[in-house]
């Protein structure tokens, strides 16, 4: 395969994530118009995004989120999913207003021995 194919393939394969990338936004929009509830942390660091029956469709981090500490970040993520899941099963009428979840429990300071990787199970 000379340089001009090379060029042409990848033309190709960029055309066909900016076409995927389209349909996602339009699927997404899809979503949020349909009855789904929104809610953001405290500290606006987690959105989740529920829909009727309570199933979570997606769970977007903000930047600031990575900055958090694992403990920290599980359990903000843990409190918006439960408050969104409770939303969405709840029968409505209208779309809600985005809601603030549940402030996660206070910080803790991790044991000075404790060095070892974190292992984090999500219990939903």
């Amino acid at each position: 395969m000379n340089n001009a194919q090379l060029i042409e393939e990848m033309r190709w394969q960029l055309k066909q994530i900016e076409d995927r990338k389209a349909e996602n936004q339009r699927l997404l929009a899809g979503i949020a118009g349909s009855g789904h509830t929104t809610v953001v942390s405290p500290d606006r660091s987690v959105t989740v995004l529920a829909g009727p029956g309570g199933v979570v469709s997606e769970v977007r981090l903000a930047p600031e989120a990575m900055r958090l500490d694992a403990v920290t970040l599980g359990r903000t993520i843990t409190a918006a999913i439960r408050e969104a899941v409770a939303a969405g099963a709840k029968p409505s009428v209208r779309q809600p207003p985005p809601r603030q979840a549940a402030p996660p429990p206070p910080r803790r300071q991790a044991p000075a021995d404790d060095d070892g990787p974190y292992d984090t199970v999500f219990d939903v």
